[in-house]
């Protein structure tokens, strides 16, 4: 039977025989959550997801006290993560180094 939507070729896999921490930070973070560069994607991927709603809902919290300092929050996330993407400041911790 054709599929109807040809499937894509799958990413690049690492067979890791490390533990999940080591593991995970060795390949780097976004790498294994986003591209599951290993065996421990779906973990790396609960970890961003929880990541990822801590922060929102930090600034949710702050729009409850102030709305301005969710607003000012917010734009300094926006901040660091523009510099992040131009500079590569925190590099090492989410890619791996080649």
């Amino acid at each position: 039977m054709a599929d109807r939507i040809p499937r894509r070729q799958a990413p690049e896999f690492r067979d890791s025989d490390e533990g999940m921490i080591s593991s995970v930070l060795d390949d780097g973070f976004l790498r294994v959550a986003l591209d599951d560069a290993n065996q421990y994607g779906p973990h790396a991927m609960i970890l961003l997801l929880g990541i990822v709603s801590t922060i929102t809902g930090l600034v949710l919290s702050l729009a409850m006290i102030d709305p301005t300092l969710s607003a000012v929050a917010t734009i300094l996330l926006i901040i660091l993560i523009a510099l992040e993407v131009r500079l590569k400041i925190i590099r090492g911790i989410f890619y791996s180094v080649d």
